[in-house]
C-alpha cells in the first residue's frame, strides 16, 4: 500500500536539501535557520485553492506526495494532528482575507479541518493596522520570538489574502549539558581561521553514525518527552560543508535515521543563537514555481469572486537558540496574494561548520547551518 505520509516526509527531506542548496549557493558566510515544514504548510494553504499548472508546479517543487489537493491536505493533517496537543512544538495556520471578499465554502472547510487554519477578514487598505494585526498573531504564536513578519508597505487595497504559518519549538535535552562543563574554544571557520565560541560538553548515549559516502559523522540528540530530536551532520574537513550540501542531493535524510546506532559519545557542541529572514519568491522560482507569481495564476478555488489573484511575496523568518538546557526555535512564513491590478570515533566535536535539523526522524521542522560565531 502506498504510504502517503512516508512519501510526504521523504519529499520534505528532499525539499529541505534542495532549498538549502539554493540558500548556500555562492558559499555560506552566515548562519542560517529555516523551517521547511512552515514554508510547505504556508504554500499548501494556497495549493488547497489552486488548479492546473499552478497546482502542479507547487506540488512538484515542494515535493508533495501528490498533486491532488485533498490528498496533500491529508498528509499535512496527519502531522498537525500529531502535534496538536504537544507542549514542545506549536504549529498554527491562519488566513486573512480582504473585507468584502468571500472564501469558497469548500476551501474554507478544507483549510479549517485539515490544516487547522482559521480565517479572518481584515481591511488591507488600512495597511498599518493590518500589518500590526498580522504581526501580533505571529508574535503570539511564536512566543514572542518573531515580532515583525510583514511590513505595512507590503500590503495595500489590492491585497486579497495573507496566508500564514507560525511554529514555535522549545525542547529540553533528554540528556542536559552541565553548565559547569561549558568552556570557550576555537571554532574553525576556515582551514586556518578560527573564532572563539562557548562549547557545551557531556558524555551520554546518542544516535551516532559515520557515513562514508557523505564524508561526515552524524549525531542525533533527543529531546525529553518527545519524538523530536536534533540531527547534526558534521563534515570531516573544516571546509567540507559545501561538499556535504552537494552530496546530500544523492540521499534522503529520512533514510539516515535507520542507520544510526545508539552508543556512548563524548560530545562537544557549541551554544548558539541564530535569527534569519528571507523573501523566498526568487528561490521558489528557481525550484520551478513560477505560475503562482504571475497574473495567470490559477487560484480559482479560493475566492467566491472570480477575480484573478497571484502571489506577490513569500516571507520567512526563523530563529533558534541552543543551550545547555535544550533548544528553542520559531519560524513563520507569510504569503501575500494580490489581485491582478498590481504586479567516526565516539567523539563528536562540532568545531567546524555543520548542518542540523530538528525532526521526528521523518518530518523536518527546522533546518540550518552553523558556520560562524553569531555577532554579539
Amino acid at each position: 500500500m502506498f504510504d502517503f505520509n512516508l512519501e510526504f516526509a521523504r519529499g520534505g527531506a528532499n525539499f529541505t536539501t534542495e532549498l538549502f542548496q539554493l540558500l548556500a549557493a555562492g558559499g555560506l558566510q552566515q548562519n542560517i535557520v529555516f523551517s521547511p515544514f512552515s514554508i510547505q504548510a504556508c504554500i499548501a494553504l494556497a495549493f488547497a485553492g489552486a488548479q492546473g499548472e499552478t497546482a502542479e508546479e507547487i506540488a512538484k517543487a515542494l515535493r508533495f506526495a501528490s498533486d491532488f489537493p485533498p490528498e496533500v491536505a491529508e498528509t499535512f493533517q496527519f502531522v498537525l494532528d500529531k502535534y496538536q496537543n504537544s507542549e514542545l512544538l506549536k504549529v498554527a495556520n491562519k488566513l486573512y482575507v480582504q473585507e468584502g471578499k468571500q472564501l469558497k465554502a469548500d476551501y474554507e472547510s478544507s483549510i479549517k479541518e485539515q490544516y487547522h487554519s482559521e480565517a479572518e477578514t481584515i481591511n488591507f487598505g488600512n495597511n498599518m493596522d493590518a500589518a500590526a494585526k498580522i504581526n501580533s498573531w505571529v508574535n503570539a504564536k511564536t512566543a514572542g520570538k518573531i515580532t515583525e513578519l510583514v511590513s505595512a508597505d507590503s500590503l495595500d487595497a489590492n491585497t486579497r489574502l495573507v496566508l500564514l504559518n507560525a511554529m514555535h519549538f522549545k525542547g529540553s535535552w533528554a540528556h542536559k549539558f552541565d553548565e559547569a562543563s561549558t568552556e570557550e574554544d576555537d571554532f574553525w571557520v576556515g582551514e586556518e581561521q578560527s573564532v572563539k565560541v562557548q562549547y557545551m560538553n557531556q558524555k551520554a548515549k546518542f544516535g551516532y553514525g559515520w557515513f562514508e559516502d557523505l564524508n561526515c559523522t552524524a549525531l542525533d540528540m533527543p529531546y525529553q518527552d518527545s519524538d523530536l530530536s536534533m540531527l547534526v551532520l558534521l563534515p570531516q574537513e573544516r571546509e567540507g560543508l559545501k561538499d556535504l550540501a552537494e552530496k546530500l542531493k544523492t540521499v534522503n535524510l529520512v533514510d539516515l535515521a535507520g542507520k544510526l546506532e545508539v552508543e556512548e559519545v563524548q560530545v562537544k557542541f557549541p551554544k548558539f543563537k541564530v535569527d534569519y529572514s528571507i523573501e523566498l519568491a526568487d528561490k521558489l522560482k528557481q525550484l520551478g514555481i513560477t505560475k503562482m507569481f504571475d497574473e495567470g495564476a490559477e487560484f480559482n478555488n479560493l475566492l467566491e469572486s472570480p477575480e484573478g489573484i497571484f502571489v506577490s511575496k513569500v516571507l520567512h523568518k526563523a530563529t533558534i537558540e541552543v543551550n545547555e538546557e535544550g533548544t528553542e526555535a520559531a519560524a513563520a512564513t507569510g504569503m501575500i496574494m494580490m489581485t491582478r491590478m498590481m504586479m567516526l570515533p565516539t567523539q563528536f566535536q562540532a568545531d567546524r561548520p555543520f548542518l542540523y535539523c530538528i525532526w521526528n526522524k521523518r518530518n523536518i521542522m527546522f533546518a540550518g547551518a552553523f558556520v560562524n560565531a553569531p555577532a554579539a
